[in-house]
């Protein structure tokens, strides 16, 4: 009976207070201190979420110590952690009590405000518990978990970096899309106003990329120099690049350059490879050499996007009489395949063209400082 007794004792004794568990667990070990903005060392106490503020001592008689329906707190500031993650500095995070939001705040351990509830500890600011103990041969052990307000700042992060991986494909696209510098900047954010109609048609285009290139659809676009036919082409291809599609801006003169400079065995994995964008521009059609090579790789990548359904929009200086007219076998098959899938679009917007040489040359008499007299100036020839 005696050795019951003390087998009893014995039990009872091997039992641990759930604080002390806590606090001896392997994973407190590193969350014990919290690291402040000025590096000094805050020892972190539990706090209740009424408590939010130290008690002066002049409601303490004598400088004693405080009630016990009021506990005593420790004052600190909320943490602010170094090296924020690039891509969250418009977000609330003071919302949650932080200053900014890091790696480091999801592996600090207790935040000021955090309190023990059940021997639990919890967030102070969603008031969910950030451990969870189980018990497995009659061991008792801590594990984190997420409360909603870590849960919320996760997301938060992943949201971002999903954003930022984003942009930085549209940003590799528009690289490679775009054959000058200058083009990143001919967008429907950043429009000039000079042709307000073919804007809104290049828009719409874009919004309807998808049945767009279901159909292998493009457009062909008539009009002199300067009336913003590359303009807009370049203006969808900006719109699409920032949704992820794989555009390219090219001409074919450009492509019969490339093709004359390879050899034999190397052109067709190069036509393959223009043939493989979502949406391929071909800019100031018209202008390459009329040759029988050149007629001949003309037709093939057209007739290559036009087996595979990939949309094209073509630019020409040139009327459609000009075009029809003179043409040998090989390139009028080459214009009919066009217009087969490309909607034509005659631009003859002249104001335009004369508005930019008016700014044009306003701006180099301000950059070369003269002072051109208003009869001159309304006699001035356009660029």
């Amino acid at each position: 009976m005696q050795n019951e007794t003390e087998n009893e004792n014995k039990k009872a004794g091997d039992l641990t207070p759930v604080s002390e568990i806590i606090s001896s667990c392997p994973l407190f070990k590193d969350v014990r201190e919290c690291e402040t903005l000025s590096g000094e060392t805050a020892i972190t106490e539990t706090i209740t979420p009424e408590a939010e503020a130290v008690i002066p001592e002049s409601e303490s008689p004598s400088g004693n110590t405080p009630k016990a329906e009021e506990p005593a707190v420790t004052e600190s500031a909320a943490p602010e952690v170094r090296d924020d993650i690039p891509g969250t500095p418009d977000y609330n995070w003071k919302k949650y009590g932080y200053t900014r939001i890091t790696e480091e705040t999801f592996c600090g351990g207790p935040h000021p405000g955090d309190y023990e509830k059940d021997g639990v500890l919890h967030c102070g600011y969603c008031h969910k518990p950030k451990y969870v103990l189980h018990t497995l041969f009659c061991k008792t052990k801590a594990y984190p978990i997420d409360c909603d307000c870590k849960r919320e700042c996760r997301n938060r992060i992943a949201e971002e970096r999903r954003r930022r991986q984003e942009r930085e494909h549209a940003e590799l696209c528009r690289c490679h899309a775009l054959p000058h510098e200058y083009m990143r900047h001919w967008d429907f954010a950043h429009d000039d106003g000079g042709s307000p109609r073919i804007t809104s048609y290049a828009r719409r285009y874009a919004e309807h990329f998808v049945e767009m290139k279901r159909r292998g659809e493009g457009l062909f676009l008539f009009g002199v120099t300067g009336t913003g036919k590359t303009y807009a082409a370049v203006q969808i291809v900006n719109a699409l690049c920032d949704q992820g599609y794989r555009c390219l801006v090219t001409s074919f003169l450009d492509i019969v350059n490339t093709l004359l400079s390879m050899n034999r065995e190397n052109r067709q994995g190069y036509i393959d490879d223009i043939c493989r964008h979502d949406l391929i521009v071909f800019d100031n059609y018209g202008t390459e050499p009329s040759t029988y090579f050149s007629d001949m790789n003309v037709l093939k990548i057209i007739n290559t996007c036009y087996d595979r359904h990939v949309p094209m929009i073509v630019t020409t200086s040139l009327s459609p009489e000009i075009l029809n007219k003179g043409t040998n076998v090989t390139r009028n098959a080459a214009l009919l395949q066009l217009k087969k899938r490309c909607y034509c679009l005659t631009l003859a917007n002249i104001q335009r063209r004369n508005r930019q040489a008016k700014e044009r040359a306003a701006r180099f008499r301000n950059l070369l400082g003269i002072e051109a007299e208003p009869e001159a100036e309304a006699s001035a020839p356009l660029f």
